[in-house]
């Protein structure tokens, strides 16, 4: 296995020989299910033309899994976040396809069911409005928004990716870690109990 990781890093440019490239510094300098994928997506170039919640929609769709049958939700795709994603397709494809070749799974998530609802919350929509448009529970939408934000957050540590992306990730961490997203600290303790998933567990 380890073998064949470092056959897939020299393949799509992260090592040269043993040593990383900026490619692979900027994919070790990120945390998810699959760093591969999303570093090759973040210096694709596909995404840096992107509003911010188009940016924080296209986000969630590759770094969030939602493994619900029954998943909803009223907000539809915004039309060019629905396009970027489409322009990775290529690049994943390929991707999974050297993965399968050498016998490695991992998975390279491709989620556009919610991305509608994501860019729905970085433009301003109240919260109530939000969970009423998805079949989601609010712990689950909460989850969802966290994923992202941890990914938008790590933007500035991928020396690959550039300038016009890392702005735009700025504002779409903005717009999104708010209020019931943002984790409330208290004397440098988080303070989950403002959650309103938490609150309703509480009360039942």
């Amino acid at each position: 296995t380890f073998l064949a990781l470092l056959e897939i890093l020299q393949q799509f440019g992260c090592l040269d020989e043993l040593t990383p490239t900026e490619i692979g510094r900027t994919v070790a300098a990120l945390r998810g299910d699959n760093e591969l994928w999303l570093g090759l997506a973040l210096m694709s170039g596909h995404l840096d033309d992107l509003s911010a919640p188009d940016l924080a929609a296209v986000f969630e769709a590759i770094s969030t899994e939602v493994n619900r049958p029954d998943l909803w939700s009223g907000f539809p795709p915004p039309p060019a976040a629905e396009e970027a994603l489409h322009d990775l397709s290529g690049l994943r494809r390929e991707l999974l396809r050297a993965q399968e070749r050498l016998g490695v799974v991992v998975p390279a998530w491709w989620e556009p069911e919610l991305m509608g609802l994501v860019e729905a919350w970085a433009k301003g929509t109240d919260w109530s409005d939000l969970i009423a448009n998805t079949s989601l529970d609010e712990g689950d939408v909460v989850r969802l928004l966290r994923r992202t934000v941890d990914l938008l957050a790590q933007l500035p540590y991928c020396p690959a990716v550039s300038e016009e992306l890392r702005s735009n990730g700025r504002r779409a961490l903005q717009m999104i870690n708010r209020f019931p997203v943002k984790e409330a600290v208290v004397e440098g303790v988080v303070d989950d109990s403002l959650n309103p998933a938490t609150m309703r567990a509480a009360s039942d």
